[in-house]
């Protein structure tokens, strides 16, 4: 064997562990690329050891399951599937009735007495509950020596560093490695990580990390993947911390409480993960509507307000719900929330997109600013605009207003008895899922001149549709001036341009996607196909769709677009 294979053949093994809330008894799985499965361990008197595959069978497969909290076992094991252990083989010729509580209560020939070797350790595949709809993500980062690495890591050979497991305060285990193998990790160093310190729910996770640093390869899953995102931030292992964060992405829509997506902010602050927190605020911004509504809403820090009511991919009914929402999140914070930052909030407000009957409703002195800058810009022409407020336009990009009159929904009942019956009552064209809406174009003076905007949106859900058209995928959108062949009033063409987009909520439970209209008389392909290619992906095959109207006011002659969160 070369040097440098010998030196990466050190391995990582748990050892031994002592006092840290366990109780004879309890059981845990290793060995296997899930958390769902692996080789049965046992926990007896501070050391660990395993189970022999005698007379093993479902209903002893089941007592571990279920003492996991998993629903219950989908297979039995036979020893050596999920490699050897060490340590003790504490049961043999168990013979379960699967109610047990764990596997000491089980009949056996008696704690410590078997005739088994490890290669006959016993192992498990638990089911998941699937209404939980787990989320899982196998990482491989993998030298080509990666499996030799993984039997290795199993052994426990030759092991030149002992790392300390610590949860609070207490040691819990000791992980047996190597100094050049940890070496690898960016931060790691012999003085600052003999110990890693981690809470009680991340302790199990703990070696499982450390082997990835073996052989580059760990699965990610629901439970895991906090703790993973933790471990590989502090030790600098960028690759596996934006695989973990894909997946946190991907769980983002699991919690209609937001208690969790306001937690994960909380930590990618703590952590100063700016990607992670902006994935937070992107989806958080997507589903505001439903997250003020929640009780996650009052308790979201200010850094995470400021951080929504700054971007422009705020899906609201209208701005002034936004006003609505800020002043329900002030009332809650009380005497807490300081006077500086509720004046930067004010800030964020966008005065000019709340129509003039809603400014009205605003009686607080603080408004009268705001108010002042709205009422300006609901009375003076777009030509007046041009020349006065061209210092200020950034404060005239709308938001993405989901209520009346700048949008229109076709709801997935709607969707759904249309691809049945091809009937769609609100419709004007018969076999036809549109229909017309119009909208301001929010200037009063500016609506006393040219009325209003007129729009035409369709989709097109069946495949007869798309059929004949050789640029065409169902499903697909358009959204389009009422008039196709009209063009723009010349002065609203160089004053507004129109950012139109599609709102995809899934099942009616979160904003699974949202996509741009290029231009106003624009055909696109939607990105369903069961969840593939949306941002959130979507389990179900009921969808809604809101066409949104933005126009983007220009009040600056040397006017520049600004790129969107």
């Amino acid at each position: 064997m070369s040097r440098g294979l010998l030196f990466l053949a050190c391995v990582l093994l748990l050892v031994n562990l002592s006092h840290c809330g366990l109780q004879n008894g309890d059981m845990r799985l290793a060995g296997g690329k899930a958390s769902h499965e692996g080789r049965v361990e046992v926990y007896i008197n501070g050391v660990w050891g395993t189970v022999c595959d005698d007379n093993w069978d479902i209903k002893e497969a089941i007592v571990v399951c279920r003492h996991l909290n998993f629903p219950s076992a989908r297979e039995a094991v036979d020893g050596g599937w999920y490699g050897a252990g060490q340590g003790p083989i504490y049961l043999d010729d168990l013979n379960c009735l699967g109610t047990e509580t764990d596997l000491t209560k089980c009949e056996s020939t008696g704690l410590g007495i078997s005739n088994c070797q490890h290669a006959e350790d016993a192992g498990v595949a638990c089911a998941i509950d699937s209404s939980k709809k787990p989320v899982e993500l196998f990482v491989e980062h993998s030298m080509t020596i990666s499996g030799s690495l993984g039997q290795l890591f199993e052994s426990g050979r030759d092991c030149d560093v002992i790392l300390s497991v610590v949860v609070e305060n207490s040691t819990v285990e000791t992980i047996c490695a190597h100094k050049l193998i940890l070496s690898l990790a960016p931060r790691w160093s012999s003085e600052a990580n003999l110990s890693i310190k981690v809470s009680s729910k991340c302790q199990p996770q703990v070696a499982y990390f450390v082997r990835y640093l073996y052989t580059g390869q760990i699965n990610i899953t629901m439970t895991s993947s906090h703790c993973l995102h933790k471990l590989a931030s502090e030790w600098g292992l960028k690759a596996l911390q934006d695989e973990v964060r894909k997946l946190l992405i991907l769980l983002l829509p699991e919690d209609a409480t937001f208690q969790a997506q306001s937690s994960l902010f909380d930590y990618a602050v703590s952590m100063d993960d700016g990607a992670l927190q902006q994935s937070c605020l992107h989806y958080m911004a997507w589903n505001c509507e439903a997250l003020v509504a929640s009780p996650a809403w009052t308790g979201l820090s200010v850094h995470a307000i400021k951080g929504l009511l700054s971007r422009t991919d705020l899906t609201v009914p209208s701005e002034y719900f936004v006003i609505q929402a800020l002043e329900k999140w002030e009332e809650a914070q009380g005497k807490a929330l300081v006077s500086g930052d509720q004046f930067d909030l004010l800030k964020l407000i966008r005065f000019p997109m709340v129509f003039a009957e809603d400014l009205h409703r605003l009686k607080d002195s603080r408004y009268q600013a705001g108010k002042l800058e709205g009422f300006q810009f609901n009375a003076l022409t777009i030509g007046n605009l041009f020349g006065e407020l061209m210092s200020n336009w950034k404060s005239y990009t709308p938001r993405i207003y989901t209520g009346k009159p700048w949008s229109y929904t076709f709801t997935s009942e709607e969707v759904s008895v249309f691809k049945k019956t091809s009937i769609y009552p609100k419709g004007l064209n018969p076999g036809e899922l549109a229909f017309t809406f119009r909208t301001p174009v929010h200037n009063s003076a500016y609506f006393a001149l040219f009325g209003n905007m007129g729009w035409y949106t369709k989709l097109f859900v069946k495949s007869d549709e798309c059929f004949y058209s050789s640029s065409m995928v169902c499903p697909s959108a358009e959204l389009s001036l009422e008039n196709r062949n009209s063009a723009l009033p010349e002065l609203h063409k160089n004053a507004i341009v129109y950012k139109n987009k599609i709102v995809i909520h899934c099942d009616g439970q979160y904003v699974s996607h949202i996509q741009d209209f290029k231009h106003p008389q624009e055909v696109i392909t939607i990105p369903l196909n069961h969840g593939s290619g949306q941002v959130y992906p979507c389990r179900s095959d009921e969808y809604s769709y809101t066409m949104v109207i933005r126009p983007k006011y220009r009040t600056g002659l040397n006017y520049t677009e600004v790129e969107e969160e």
